[in-house]
């Protein structure tokens, strides 16, 4: 698991760096303000008043597993392989030096993935770390020649809801998500790549939620070589992430991934 999060870590950490650099610049620009109003008491309350919370998807834990794809797995042709729910593992992690996921279900029966990640004092039970969260389903393949492996996602389907709000100054929160998959063998990373399908990002004073409809996203598609007896493993899934940052007032951000994997495929030696 940690090789498979590595390229998703490495790539994080660069965004990490650089908006930490964009706030501290930010808060140097603010600073004479942000002074004047820590100093006076009737504007600091006024910028970390009450300020509503974002509304969390209601119907998010129930509703949301409601129409499996039900795909059947046709009969396997000569070096082709086609594997549908429940596949052959679940799999699922969040980064530890970030907040805790809200929830994660892994339905394998119907290859329907969903997480909820929060973020900040405006999302309701927002932890106070950034939240990272991926999620999927895998299958392994041992082949009994050397070759090459071509592992295909046809489709899978995707649904996503955001908030994210911001208040007072120096204030900012961003929400995003996205399909994913990648090749693994005996703990190294072979081949994958990771598709952003939402990110939305507020600043001072601004606020948004959406929800987006059931749809699909397109063919993932990769090839490597492959020896004899190693084993190899396939793994689709999707991912989010939350972050904000308040400095005199208040932010939050929050999102919630539903992701069907009807069928994949290998193609080998």
């Amino acid at each position: 698991m940690r090789t498979m999060a590595a390229p998703a870590v490495e790539s994080r950490n660069g965004y990490l760096e650089s908006e930490a650099a964009a706030t501290e610049l930010s808060n140097a620009i603010n600073r004479p303000l942000l002074d004047l109003v820590e100093q006076d008491d009737k504007a600091r309350h006024a910028a970390e008043g009450a300020v509503p919370l974002l509304r969390v998807e209601p119907d998010f834990h129930v509703d949301w597993l409601d129409s499996p794809v039900g795909y059947t797995e046709p009969p396997r042709a000569a070096g082709r392989s086609f594997f549908a729910p429940p596949f052959h593992f679940g799999w699922a992690w969040h980064r530890i030096d970030g907040g805790a996921p809200e929830a994660v279900i892994i339905d394998r029966p119907n290859g329907v993935v969903i997480f909820d990640g929060r973020c900040g004092p405006l999302a309701p039970n927002g932890r106070n770390k950034f939240v990272e969260i991926h999620a999927g389903f895998g299958v392994g393949f041992r082949p009994d020649r050397d070759g090459v492996l071509t592992a295909t996602s046809d489709r899978r389907f995707m649904k996503f809801y955001y908030g994210v709000a911001a208040h007072g100054i120096g204030t900012w929160a961003v929400a995003e998500g996205g399909t994913e998959c990648s090749i693994m063998s005996e703990g190294n990373w072979k081949a994958g790549e990771s598709r952003k399908k939402f990110r939305k990002r507020v600043s001072v004073n601004e606020r948004e939620t959406f929800e987006s409809n059931l749809f699909g996203d397109g063919v993932m598609r990769h090839m490597v070589p492959v020896r004899a007896g190693h084993d190899y493993q396939f793994n689709v899934g999707a991912w989010l992430f939350v972050d904000n940052t308040s400095a005199v007032g208040q932010s939050g951000a929050l999102a919630q991934v539903r992701c069907e994997i009807p069928i994949m495929e290998l193609t080998g030696p």
